[in-house]
């Protein structure tokens, strides 16, 4: 028996070569990366109960045990623990210093941002990848990423906000999708907004990819 791969014709997505609500590159965002780590939304609710003053955004992978804290580096310092996050994760998780669960911390740089980021907070899906990139090709990626990519990306129905950051560790850069749906990635539409000869280009150059889905807690 004989199979065959169903084909889509290719969409035209419109880009914004000139995309507005570009970030502040003053604000930096903390990442809390804790593997080993599967929270419940109830696990979630107790942590922002012990930062009330702090807004947190809190997920969990789907296809691993790891969970991911954004909150706003200004705000932890504001609540007085700038130089140690160690204490802010501590008091976030309810435990001693000594005593937190071993966790990763990168820094965030936005470097671009589109749509409404107050409602992809909302949406209870959030997509990302990450990679880092030769520095022979780093700007080829990020005109890449800044004038394909991204855009092409966000006008995905489902797709409520993109944004892409340079980071302090490695991988060097990290995207991030708030989706409607979990089936948002990959669906036809997500596919043909990848599928350009320049992303299979830059696409070869990537070193260390990762991708992962993960589920916002409320």
């Amino acid at each position: 028996m004989s199979s065959q791969t169903a084909t889509h014709p290719r969409k035209e997505i419109p880009l914004d070569l000139n995309p507005t609500g570009a970030p502040d590159p003053a604000e930096q965002t903390l990442l809390f990366e804790i593997p080993g780590l599967r929270w419940t939304e109830a696990d979630a609710r107790r942590a922002r109960q012990a930062v009330p003053e702090v807004p947190v955004d809190i997920l969990t992978a789907i296809s691993e045990h790891e969970t991911w804290i954004y909150v706003s580096r200004q705000q932890v310092s504001d609540l007085g623990t700038p130089g140690d996050p160690a204490a802010f994760l501590a008091r976030l998780l309810g435990t001693s210093d000594n005593a937190t669960q071993a966790f990763r911390l990168r820094r965030l740089q936005a470097l671009l941002s589109i749509g409404d980021a107050a409602q992809g907070g909302l949406q209870p899906w959030h997509y990302t990848s990450q990679t880092d990139i030769p520095v022979d090709d780093e700007d080829e990626f990020n005109q890449w990423f800044d004038r394909e990519h991204l855009p092409r990306l966000a006008a995905v129905t489902g797709t409520a906000h993109a944004a892409r950051y340079r980071t302090d560790g490695s991988p060097r850069y990290l995207a991030g999708y708030d989706l409607s749906s979990e089936d948002v990635h990959g669906n036809d539409a997500w596919r043909d907004a990848v599928a350009t000869p320049w992303r299979d280009r830059i696409h070869q150059r990537f070193v260390k990819p990762r991708r992962l889905m993960l589920k916002r807690l409320r």
